[in-house]
């Protein structure tokens, strides 16, 4: 599906333009074209070559879409890589994270935007167009920052909803260590590294557009892509810092599992130590030895039991002395 929008120069603002008249706008450089490809048709993605004419490799970046976040430079143009996120929390944990790649061309009176699948910045500013021509009377500098802005602004909730689930799963660590929770951590682990994967190269990328020297970003522009990096690279650190907790999580996990089995360890050993001399008197009576009942009567019975008590009371207060207890 392509839709296309046009801020013309005497302020004319074109909504759904004409394949025929893209041409004619683009000769003007006052005036703007906005064509949006989404879920585009192979026949539609050639309209990339024909009417845009943009370099063929770039073409094949847009189409496999598994492109790192990246930035090429050419004389007229250039082409921009980033990623949008979303976090689906009605599916699995392991499936909720979903990455989808937003390609971008921006010339001096055009932006082109190229994606499969939905994306919440493209999106919103679709939905901007339809109530006004606002974010398309400052040139496609601006819009290209509307554009990156909304898409960032889409991790933080992300990000929000993994540190919930992290101190979630924080609370029960203590209290009840379990498989499946040390399960939920390591996917949390992966769904962090996964954005530190995105988000660490789209940080270089939008670094570029704050030095000077764009013919394609105006030094007015320029402050607002700093406002950009700012957010960007305050949800690297949270990455970060996250990725480490985690990992130390992961540790107290293991600690807190040992720790348990120590514990285990240490109540079966008393156990089997308060046994062992009850079970040595009683089974040396296995033994050819007479059973102190028909030799001493109910005074051989009584015996055996204190000897029994007397080395359990023994064992108890080694176990106190040592503090094992």
């Amino acid at each position: 599906m392509i839709s296309s929008w046009a801020y013309l120069a005497d302020k004319t603002f074109l909504t759904q333009v004409p394949l025929e008249k893209y041409k004619e706008i683009l000769k003007d450089e006052n005036n703007l074209l906005w064509v949006d490809f989404e879920n585009p048709t192979e026949e539609e993605s050639n309209l990339l070559r024909t009417e845009f004419q943009f370099h063929p490799l770039l073409i094949d970046d847009c189409i496999a879409s598994h492109s790192q976040p990246k930035i090429d430079e050419f004389d007229k143009y250039f082409f921009l890589v980033l990623h949008s996120c979303f976090f689906y929390t009605e599916k699995k944990d392991e499936e909720a994270l979903n990455i989808r790649e937003l390609n971008l061309f921006i010339g001096k009176n055009f932006v082109i935007t190229y994606h499969q699948g939905h994306i919440r910045s493209v999106t919103k500013n679709r939905k901007l167009c339809e109530h006004g021509c606002q974010i398309m009377t400052k040139g496609s500098d601006f819009l290209l920052y509307s554009l990156i802005d909304a898409l960032v602004d889409n991790y933080f909730p992300i990000m929000d909803t993994l540190s919930e689930q992290l101190v979630k799963f924080e609370e029960e660590l203590l209290s009840n260590p379990t498989p499946a929770l040390q399960a939920k951590m390591f996917t949390i682990r992966r769904n962090m590294v996964t954005l530190r994967k995105v988000v660490g190269p789209q940080r270089e990328v939008i670094g570029r557009f704050m030095r000077p020297g764009s013919p394609f970003i105006c030094d007015e522009a320029r402050p607002y892509f700093k406002d950009i990096y700012d957010h960007i690279f305050r949800i690297y650190d949270i990455t970060e810092m996250s990725r480490e907790l985690i990992a130390q999580d992961i540790e107290s996990y293991i600690s807190s599992v040992n720790w348990r089995l120590n514990e285990t360890m240490k109540t079966l050993t008393v156990i089997a130590t308060f046994i062992m001399p009850l079970g040595i008197i009683a089974s040396f009576y296995g033994m050819n030895v007479e059973i102190p009942e028909f030799k001493w009567g109910a005074w051989g019975y009584l015996t055996a039991c204190g000897w029994m008590i007397l080395s359990a009371m023994v064992t108890l207060l080694y176990f106190k002395k040592k503090k094992m207890l």
